[in-house]
């Protein structure tokens, strides 16, 4: 009864929705640090508004509960105070038969709970502020564990300029953009990161940088993170030059792939695939049908694709297709800059590590 009293809170008086929500991934999988064994589930929610006035989220709240309905966690975002948590939620207003995304905003889970699903309450107000409407769904969680044996792509000091915490591009796939939404139904970049060599003050170029050639990761090789076969590559796209890039929005509709620019999608063979993406023109060496191993060189850092630093870009997805849904990853032979290193294992990378391989 506490369980049902704490989610009604947040719900209408009464009477069916209209809303309809979609999570993406329909299960939402668990990153877990190797160290800390704190948890991480990156998933959205997608909904869409049947109502004939215009809605606006008003409140989320998450609860998580043993199987006797006992609650073992409970978080929330809404309107109180004089700057509301609800604020910091973008795209909240939903016309009639209009669609919005919600990144999960409870995305960090403590490593004491052993959590198999989540509960929500999505509450909607209409423009006086009264609450009219509100979904709940259930979200299943699974620890997710990577199965190929990974290293970084590239060598020497790296920065992780951008990865997938809740802040960085790639989490933040809008999959209601009325583009975007046309192109792809799964964020393969959901665990993606971007990946910038540095000097030992974390610069990523010399000078200004005005130049490709004043970044440190111009031109230096990437490697396969892991052994595979190579299931697609490209190597004919140009490379812009810093400051001036350009891809219309044209290309991309016309082939989704070209925001990858020069790319090499390796399929691991155990359901994971590794792509590695923004390397220069004319230099992928692998083909087709290649079999690599890992540490292999399969091309050179570029400035291709859909770009506005010089980096290579790196996910782990299920599938070989730019459309498949994104996957965890960890790498061995890894250490942070500045930490006490430690023996074997696997080590979790995000948004502003600094990392060397080993």
């Amino acid at each position: 009864m506490l369980l049902l009293a704490l989610l009604l809170q947040a719900a209408p008086p009464s009477g069916a929705t209209t809303l309809a929500v979609r999570l993406a991934p329909d299960t939402a999988l668990v990153e877990r640090d190797p160290l800390t064994a704190a948890g991480f589930a990156n998933f959205d929610f997608l909904l869409t508004s049947g109502a004939a006035q215009p809605l606006e989220l008003a409140s989320i709240v998450m609860t998580a509960h043993d199987p006797a309905g006992a609650i073992l966690l409970r978080r929330f975002c809404d309107g109180s105070g004089l700057s509301p948590c609800i604020r910091t939620v973008p795209d909240r207003a939903l016309d009639p038969g209009a669609s919005t995304i919600v990144y999960n905003p409870f995305y960090e889970l403590p490593a004491r709970l052993p959590l198999r699903e989540l509960r929500y309450v999505l509450a909607f107000a209409d423009t006086a502020g009264n609450v009219v409407d509100s979904v709940i769904t259930t979200v299943p969680l699974r620890d997710y564990v990577t199965r190929t044996d990974l290293i970084l792509p590239l060598r020497g000091r790296v920065l992780v300029f951008d990865g997938h915490d809740f802040y960085a591009h790639h989490r933040r796939w809008n999959l209601a953009h009325p583009v975007v939404g046309k192109l792809f139904r799964h964020n393969s970049g959901r665990y993606a990161y971007d990946l910038s060599i540095v000097d030992s003050a974390g610069r990523m170029y010399r000078g200004d940088g005005g130049r490709n050639e004043d970044w440190y990761s111009w031109n230096a090789p990437v490697l396969a993170p892991g052994a595979g076969t190579v299931v697609a590559a490209e190597s004919a796209e140009q490379d812009w030059e810093v400051g001036r890039t350009s891809l219309p929005d044209s290309v991309v509709l016309a082939r989704p792939l070209a925001l990858y620019g020069n790319y090499v999608v390796l399929d691991h063979g155990n359901g994971e695939f590794s792509l590695l993406a923004h390397m220069r023109s004319g230099s992928v060496t692998v083909r087709k049908g290649d079999r690599v191993r890992q540490g292999q060189p399969v091309g050179r850092v570029g400035f291709s694709g859909s770009v506005y630093t010089i980096h290579t870009h790196y996910q782990l997805q299920r599938g070989p297709e730019y459309d498949a849904e994104g996957l965890p990853s960890a790498f061995s032979r890894l250490i942070r800059v500045g930490s006490a290193s430690r023996r074997g294992g696997r080590v979790r990378i995000d948004s502003g590590d600094v990392v060397q391989s080993r």
